[in-house]
């Protein structure tokens, strides 16, 4: 059987995984799969400590309401 995909767009996740194990073995996919999930936490983490002028900088919502603008 030939496979004609080259992207992962069009196969399924087991799929996928099966062969990434079996290119690099199930440890090493199985610590990029940990490592990915704590960038992912750090990343949660580092974005909450923020105050709301950096967070409305970088696009991220906001803690609290804007302050009104006095006329």
């Amino acid at each position: 059987m030939t496979r004609l995909e080259t992207t992962a767009a069009g196969l399924r996740p087991t799929l996928v995984l099966e062969e990434l194990i079996a290119r690099h073995g199930t440890f090493a996919v199985l610590r990029a799969l940990i490592a990915a999930n704590v960038k992912q936490r750090r990343r949660r983490i580092e974005d909450a400590a923020l105050n709301d002028h950096l967070r409305r900088d970088l696009g991220l919502p906001t803690e609290a309401s804007p302050p009104r603008r006095m006329r």
